[in-house]
């Protein structure tokens, strides 16, 4: 544990993405900040431009979503071409031709979607926040699914932690959780659909 002043942490320790600048606790204990700390106007402002930064965030989200799931493809498309089971290589076995054909798919749609909320919020398009949750919630699912396939092309070598699938498995499930759950996202995208209109944002 670390305190400075009034600000308490203790760092945690995660079960994937453990490259990162690493996740902790933060507890304010009686804190007193300065007009210089204040974010936006007093009483107004700070939270929007916070949500802003969140959807934004989302973008970021799928992203990573997108690289960890585009290098699984790669490791399990390299190990069926070279690894052999019952006298043929791996790539020729249907089911695996077929595994690898849902992973690309579903890859593809994932780098789709994400372009568009990103190329939205580029041009200043306030949709930009539902392609960000729509983005997010299905890159996050794609990714821990993806890695999943990967693991279970790979076999005993997937499980062991030589293979960067097994790595992308622990790393994919935090995309589930950070910026904003699943269960937040259909949220975000219920209340856009049900209440025919976008939030306001300043872009």
């Amino acid at each position: 544990m670390r305190r400075s002043d009034c600000v308490e942490v203790s760092k945690l320790e995660m079960m994937g993405m453990r490259g990162g600048a690493g996740e902790a606790e933060v507890k304010f204990n009686d804190c007193v900040v300065g007009d210089d700390d204040v974010v936006g106007k007093v009483n107004e402002g700070g939270f929007k431009i916070a949500m802003v930064t969140l959807d934004l965030a989302r973008i970021g989200i799928s992203a990573v979503a997108l690289g960890l799931s585009q290098g699984v493809l790669d490791e399990a498309l390299e190990w069926a071409k070279t690894r052999t089971a019952f006298g043929k290589p791996l790539i020729d076995w249907e089911w695996i031709q077929f595994q690898l054909a849902d992973i690309k798919t579903k890859l593809e749609i994932g780098r789709t979607v994400t372009y568009k909320a990103a190329w939205l919020y580029d041009n200043k398009d306030p949709s930009f926040v539902l392609y960000a949750s729509i983005a997010k919630l299905y890159t996050a699912q794609m990714a821990v699914e993806i890695a999943r396939d990967g693991v279970q092309i790979l076999g005993g070598f997937g499980y062991s932690k030589e293979s960067f699938s097994e790595r992308a498995y622990r790393d994919a499930k935090v995309l589930e959780i950070a910026e904003g759950t699943n269960e937040v996202q259909k949220i975000v995208i219920h209340r856009i659909l049900t209440r025919g209109g976008l939030p306001e944002v300043e872009l």
